[in-house]
Protein backbone atom coordinates (compact mmCIF):
# COMPACT_ATOMS: atom_id res chain seq x y z
CA UNK A 1 0.00 0.00 0.00
CA UNK A 2 1.34 3.35 -1.29
CA UNK A 3 2.70 5.75 2.24
CA UNK A 4 3.64 8.89 -0.39
CA UNK A 5 2.84 12.33 1.13
CA UNK A 6 0.24 14.54 -1.02
CA UNK A 7 -0.37 17.82 -0.60
CA UNK A 8 -3.74 19.55 -1.41
CA UNK A 9 -3.51 23.34 -2.22
CA UNK A 10 -7.27 24.32 -2.52
CA UNK A 11 -9.35 26.99 -0.73
CA UNK A 12 -12.26 24.39 -1.34
CA UNK A 13 -13.13 22.62 1.89
CA UNK A 14 -15.63 20.27 -0.32
CA UNK A 15 -13.00 19.55 -2.68
CA UNK A 16 -10.09 18.73 -0.20
CA UNK A 17 -12.46 16.61 1.96
CA UNK A 18 -13.40 14.74 -1.86
CA UNK A 19 -9.95 13.93 -2.46
CA UNK A 20 -9.31 13.20 1.43
CA UNK A 21 -12.41 10.87 1.58
CA UNK A 22 -12.50 8.82 -1.69
CA UNK A 23 -9.21 9.45 -3.51
CA UNK A 24 -6.05 9.75 -1.15
CA UNK A 25 -7.25 8.17 2.19
CA UNK A 26 -8.66 4.91 1.19
CA UNK A 27 -5.26 4.25 -0.80
CA UNK A 28 -2.72 4.81 2.04
CA UNK A 29 -1.76 8.33 0.38
CA UNK A 30 -0.93 11.02 3.92
CA UNK A 31 -2.57 14.14 3.26
CA UNK A 32 -1.50 17.29 3.71
CA UNK A 33 -3.89 20.42 3.41
CA UNK A 34 -3.37 24.08 2.47
CA UNK A 35 -6.34 26.85 1.71
CA UNK A 36 -3.72 28.89 -0.30
CA UNK A 37 -1.20 29.37 -2.21
CA UNK A 38 0.77 31.25 0.10
CA UNK A 39 0.86 28.61 2.73
CA UNK A 40 0.96 25.85 0.35
CA UNK A 41 4.23 26.77 -0.81
CA UNK A 42 5.29 26.65 2.79
CA UNK A 43 4.02 23.47 3.01
CA UNK A 44 5.53 22.30 0.37
CA UNK A 45 8.92 23.14 1.68
CA UNK A 46 8.05 22.00 5.29
CA UNK A 47 7.03 18.83 4.15
CA UNK A 48 8.83 17.48 0.81
CA UNK A 49 5.47 15.95 -0.22
CA UNK A 50 5.89 13.23 -2.92
CA UNK A 51 3.08 15.10 -5.26
CA UNK A 52 1.12 18.13 -5.11
CA UNK A 53 -2.23 18.79 -6.22
CA UNK A 54 -2.81 22.71 -7.38
CA UNK A 55 -5.84 24.34 -7.65
CA UNK A 56 -5.67 27.12 -10.13
CA UNK A 57 -7.66 30.11 -8.78
CA UNK A 58 -7.22 30.74 -4.61
CA UNK A 59 -6.50 33.76 -2.74
CA UNK A 60 -3.49 35.34 -1.43
CA UNK A 61 -1.74 33.28 -4.77
CA UNK A 62 -3.05 32.12 -7.43
CA UNK A 63 -1.57 28.10 -8.46
CA UNK A 64 0.14 29.19 -11.20
CA UNK A 65 2.15 31.99 -9.17
CA UNK A 66 2.78 29.34 -6.56
CA UNK A 67 3.94 26.88 -9.37
CA UNK A 68 6.48 29.53 -10.47
CA UNK A 69 7.67 30.31 -6.98
CA UNK A 70 7.99 26.18 -6.00
CA UNK A 71 10.48 25.77 -9.01
CA UNK A 72 12.46 28.65 -7.09
CA UNK A 73 12.96 25.88 -3.99
CA UNK A 74 14.37 22.68 -3.84
CA UNK A 75 11.06 20.69 -3.56
CA UNK A 76 10.64 18.95 -7.12
CA UNK A 77 7.27 17.18 -6.60
CA UNK A 78 5.63 16.64 -9.30
CA UNK A 79 2.30 18.72 -9.58
CA UNK A 80 -0.95 17.62 -10.60
CA UNK A 81 -3.22 21.23 -11.69
CA UNK A 82 -6.93 21.43 -10.47
CA UNK A 83 -9.11 24.13 -12.24
CA UNK A 84 -12.73 25.54 -12.93
CA UNK A 85 -11.22 28.16 -15.20
CA UNK A 86 -8.83 26.22 -17.31
CA UNK A 87 -7.71 27.45 -20.79
CA UNK A 88 -5.36 25.95 -23.43
CA UNK A 89 -2.85 28.76 -22.84
CA UNK A 90 -2.86 28.33 -19.45
CA UNK A 91 -2.24 24.74 -19.39
CA UNK A 92 1.06 24.99 -21.46
CA UNK A 93 2.29 26.97 -19.28
CA UNK A 94 1.56 25.17 -16.54
CA UNK A 95 3.76 21.81 -18.26
CA UNK A 96 6.37 24.30 -19.24
CA UNK A 97 6.97 24.83 -15.51
CA UNK A 98 6.56 21.11 -14.69
CA UNK A 99 3.10 20.30 -14.11
CA UNK A 100 2.83 16.44 -14.95
CA UNK A 101 -1.50 16.61 -15.31
CA UNK A 102 -4.27 18.29 -16.01
CA UNK A 103 -7.82 17.65 -14.06
CA UNK A 104 -10.72 20.00 -15.21
CA UNK A 105 -13.26 20.55 -12.46
CA UNK A 106 -15.38 18.74 -11.86
CA UNK A 107 -13.76 15.48 -12.07
CA UNK A 108 -14.44 11.69 -10.66
CA UNK A 109 -12.71 9.67 -8.41
CA UNK A 110 -12.07 7.75 -11.13
CA UNK A 111 -10.33 10.18 -12.98
CA UNK A 112 -7.98 11.89 -9.91
CA UNK A 113 -7.02 8.09 -9.11
CA UNK A 114 -6.08 7.39 -12.56
CA UNK A 115 -4.13 11.25 -12.52
CA UNK A 116 -2.56 10.33 -9.02
CA UNK A 117 -1.20 7.14 -10.19
CA UNK A 118 0.47 8.40 -13.04
CA UNK A 119 2.14 11.27 -11.47
CA UNK A 120 3.54 9.03 -8.97
CA UNK A 121 4.29 6.05 -10.90
CA UNK A 122 7.00 8.28 -12.85
CA UNK A 123 8.57 9.68 -8.88
CA UNK A 124 8.75 6.00 -8.33
CA UNK A 125 10.73 4.63 -11.50
CA UNK A 126 12.87 8.08 -10.37
CA UNK A 127 13.62 6.81 -7.11
CA UNK A 128 14.39 3.74 -8.10
CA UNK A 129 16.72 4.86 -10.41
CA UNK A 130 18.62 6.65 -8.37
CA UNK A 131 18.78 3.63 -5.61
CA UNK A 132 20.27 1.10 -8.08
CA UNK A 133 22.30 3.64 -9.16
CA UNK A 134 23.96 4.36 -4.99
CA UNK A 135 23.64 0.49 -5.03
CA UNK A 136 26.10 -0.01 -8.20
CA UNK A 137 28.66 2.78 -7.09
CA UNK A 138 29.12 1.01 -3.94
CA UNK A 139 29.51 -2.60 -5.34
CA UNK A 140 31.86 -1.45 -7.42
CA UNK A 141 33.54 1.31 -5.45
CA UNK A 142 33.89 -1.89 -2.85
CA UNK A 143 35.00 -4.37 -6.10
CA UNK A 144 37.87 -1.69 -6.99
CA UNK A 145 39.04 -1.29 -3.00
CA UNK A 146 39.16 -5.13 -2.59
CA UNK A 147 41.06 -5.33 -5.87
CA UNK A 148 43.74 -2.82 -4.65
CA UNK A 149 44.21 -4.77 -1.08
CA UNK A 150 44.28 -7.79 -2.78
CA UNK A 151 47.33 -6.24 -5.13
CA UNK A 152 49.63 -4.91 -2.34
CA UNK A 153 48.81 -8.70 0.19
CA UNK A 154 50.08 -10.41 -3.22
CA UNK A 155 53.22 -8.56 -3.77
CA UNK A 156 54.37 -8.63 0.10
CA UNK A 157 53.29 -12.46 0.06
CA UNK A 158 55.27 -13.03 -2.45
CA UNK A 159 58.46 -11.41 -0.51
CA UNK A 160 57.51 -13.12 2.53
CA UNK A 161 57.63 -16.74 0.26
CA UNK A 162 60.93 -16.08 -1.36
CA UNK A 163 62.22 -15.56 2.51
CA UNK A 164 60.83 -18.91 3.80
CA UNK A 165 62.14 -20.95 0.94
CA UNK A 166 65.72 -18.94 1.48
CA UNK A 167 64.97 -20.00 4.84
CA UNK A 168 64.40 -23.59 4.87
CA UNK A 169 67.24 -24.45 1.99
CA UNK A 170 69.73 -22.60 4.96
CA UNK A 171 68.11 -25.21 7.63
CA UNK A 172 68.59 -28.00 5.65
CA UNK A 173 72.40 -27.71 4.70
CA UNK A 174 72.98 -26.84 8.66
CA UNK A 175 70.67 -29.34 10.33
CA UNK A 176 72.01 -28.65 13.86
CA UNK A 177 69.90 -27.41 16.68
CA UNK A 178 67.44 -25.26 14.76
CA UNK A 179 64.42 -27.55 15.69
CA UNK A 180 62.65 -24.03 16.90
CA UNK A 181 63.26 -22.25 14.30
CA UNK A 182 61.91 -24.86 11.97
CA UNK A 183 58.69 -25.29 14.02
CA UNK A 184 57.87 -21.28 13.56
CA UNK A 185 58.62 -21.59 9.93
CA UNK A 186 56.04 -24.24 9.58
CA UNK A 187 53.60 -22.20 11.33
CA UNK A 188 54.85 -19.29 8.90
CA UNK A 189 53.95 -21.91 5.99
CA UNK A 190 50.41 -23.02 7.49
CA UNK A 191 50.09 -18.90 7.89
CA UNK A 192 51.28 -18.69 3.99
CA UNK A 193 48.14 -21.18 2.83
CA UNK A 194 45.65 -19.46 4.78
CA UNK A 195 46.43 -16.25 3.09
CA UNK A 196 47.02 -17.93 -0.41
CA UNK A 197 43.33 -19.53 0.47
CA UNK A 198 42.08 -16.32 1.05
CA UNK A 199 43.59 -14.55 -1.83
CA UNK A 200 42.06 -16.72 -4.13
CA UNK A 201 38.85 -16.28 -2.63
CA UNK A 202 39.11 -12.31 -3.14
CA UNK A 203 40.05 -13.13 -6.81
CA UNK A 204 36.79 -14.96 -7.25
CA UNK A 205 34.71 -12.15 -5.35
CA UNK A 206 36.52 -9.25 -8.01
CA UNK A 207 35.56 -11.44 -11.07
CA UNK A 208 32.12 -11.78 -10.71
CA UNK A 209 30.91 -9.16 -13.57
CA UNK A 210 28.79 -6.48 -12.37
CA UNK A 211 25.32 -6.96 -12.03
CA UNK A 212 21.97 -5.53 -11.00
CA UNK A 213 21.21 -4.84 -7.07
CA UNK A 214 17.76 -4.25 -5.91
CA UNK A 215 17.55 -3.59 -1.77
CA UNK A 216 19.77 -5.18 0.27
CA UNK A 217 22.91 -7.78 -0.77
CA UNK A 218 23.39 -10.61 0.56
CA UNK A 219 27.07 -11.17 1.78
CA UNK A 220 28.96 -14.17 0.78
CA UNK A 221 29.90 -16.72 3.55
CA UNK A 222 33.69 -16.04 3.92
CA UNK A 223 34.38 -18.82 6.53
CA UNK A 224 32.48 -21.52 3.95
CA UNK A 225 34.90 -19.60 1.00
CA UNK A 226 37.99 -20.42 3.00
CA UNK A 227 36.98 -23.99 4.18
CA UNK A 228 36.63 -25.00 0.45
CA UNK A 229 39.59 -23.41 -0.54
CA UNK A 230 41.73 -25.05 2.03
CA UNK A 231 40.44 -28.38 1.20
CA UNK A 232 40.94 -28.22 -2.69
CA UNK A 233 44.36 -30.06 -3.01
CA UNK A 234 47.36 -27.80 -3.82
CA UNK A 235 50.38 -29.36 -6.64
Amino acid sequence: MPHETILVVDDSAEMVQFLKEYVLVPRGYRVVHASNGTSGLEAAVRHKPDLIMLDLSMPRMTGMEMLKALRQTDCLAPVIFMTMHGSESIAVEAFRLGVRDYLPKPFSAEQAQQAVERALTETRLAHEKAELTRNLIAAETARQTVVTLSHHINNHLMVLSGGLTLIQATLQQESSQQAELATVLQDCEAGLTHINAVMRVLKGITEVKPTTYYGRTQMMDIDAALREELDQPRA
